[in-house]
C-alpha cells in the first residue's frame, strides 16, 4: 500500500480528473485501492471504477451524470474549474455554479464520517473583503439564478476568476457549518501557480502578481503537491478539521502578512 491507504475501498468522486491535479489526486486513490469516479469533460484513460463526461457550463448534464452513480459515496473532490482566460460567465459557470450544484446533488449521498474539499485558489484570498457581495450570489437558489445574477453584474475574465475562487472560499464555511451535524466536513485548498496545462492560460489572466509568487517562492506548485495536501485534508480521520482553507503557495500569502513580500 501506498501512503493514502485510509482511501482504500473508499468511493471518492474526482471532478478534472482528466488532467493536472484532478489526475494526479485519482491516480494517488487508485494506487491505494480506492474506487474512483471521474467526471470530466474530458475522456480520462485512468482505469478508474467509473468515468462521466459533464459539462459544468450544462447543468443538465451535471444532473445527468449524478443518475449515473450508484449508491453512496465516501469522498467528493471538487477539482475542476477554468482560468480567466476564458469568458466571465463561463468562469463562474464552471468554478461556481456547477461546482455547486454537483455537490448539492451529492450530499445526500456522502456516508456519516466523509468529506468534501473544494480546489479554490489564493487568488480568492480576499474574500472577507468582498463577503457581501459573494453572499448575495450564494443565495441564489440554483444555477439558473445563479446564472441571472452573474448576467445582471458584468466583470472581466480576471474578476471572474478572483471573484469564482472567494465564492469556493466562503461557500465551503457555509456548507461546513450545516453539514458538520450530519458527520460530513467541508474545506478548501487555495493553491498558488501550480504546473498544469493552463498554467499559461493563468499568467495570461493573473499577470505580474502570478510571476511574483513563482519569483518569491523558488518555483511554481506541481500537481503532485496540491493533490497531496488534498488527499490529507480529506482524510477521514481529521474530524477536527473543517470549515477551513488552507493556502498551499509556498508560504507567500503568509509572506504578504509577515512584510518578506512586498506588492509592487
Amino acid at each position: 500500500m501506498g501512503q493514502y491507504a485510509v482511501y482504500r475501498d473508499k468511493r471518492v468522486v474526482v471532478t478534472g480528473a482528466a488532467s493536472g491535479i484532478g489526475r494526479q489526486a485519482a491516480e494517488f486513490l487508485l494506487a491505494d485501492g480506492a474506487k474512483v469516479i471521474a467526471l470530466d469533460r474530458n475522456p480520462s484513460d485512468l482505469k478508474v471504477e467509473q468515468f462521466i463526461a459533464v459539462d459544468f457550463t450544462q447543468p443538465e448534464t451535471i444532473v445527468a451524470a449524478v443518475k449515473k452513480i450508484d449508491g453512496e459515496i465516501d469522498v467528493l473532490l471538487n477539482i475542476a474549474g477554468v482560468p480567466g482566460t476564458l469568458d466571465p460567465e463561463v468562469v463562474m459557470r464552471v468554478n461556481v455554479l456547477g461546482l455547486r450544484l454537483l455537490t448539492d446533488l451529492l450530499i445526500d449521498r456522502i456516508r456519516r464520517g466523509g468529506s468534501v474539499t473544494h480546489v479554490a485558489s489564493i487568488a480568492g484570498a480576499q474574500w472577507a473583503a468582498h463577503l457581501d457581495e459573494v453572499q448575495r450570489l450564494l443565495a441564489t437558489p440554483d444555477y439558473e439564478t445563479g446564472v441571472a445574477w452573474v448576467k445582471d453584474h458584468p466583470m472581466d475574465g480576471k474578476r471572474a476568476y478572483d471573484f469564482s475562487k472567494e465564492c469556493v472560499v466562503v461557500m465551503a464555511k457555509q456548507q461546513g457549518h450545516w453539514l458538520r451535524e450530519r458527520g460530513v466536513r467541508v474545506n478548501t485548498v487555495s493553491p498558488g501557480p501550480v504546473q498544469t496545462p493552463i498554467l499559461k492560460d493563468f499568467r495570461e489572466s493573473v499577470g505580474p502578481l502570478l510571476d511574483l509568487v513563482t519569483r518569491e517562492t523558488g518555483r511554481d506548485a506541481t500537481a503532485t503537491d496540491i493533490a497531496r495536501v488534498i488527499l490529507f485534508l480529506s482524510d477521514p480521520s481529521l474530524e477536527w478539521l473543517n470549515a477551513t482553507d488552507v493556502q498551499v503557495d509556498g508560504g507567500f500569502m503568509s509572506g504578504l502578512v509577515g512584510g518578506w513580500v512586498k506588492l509592487g
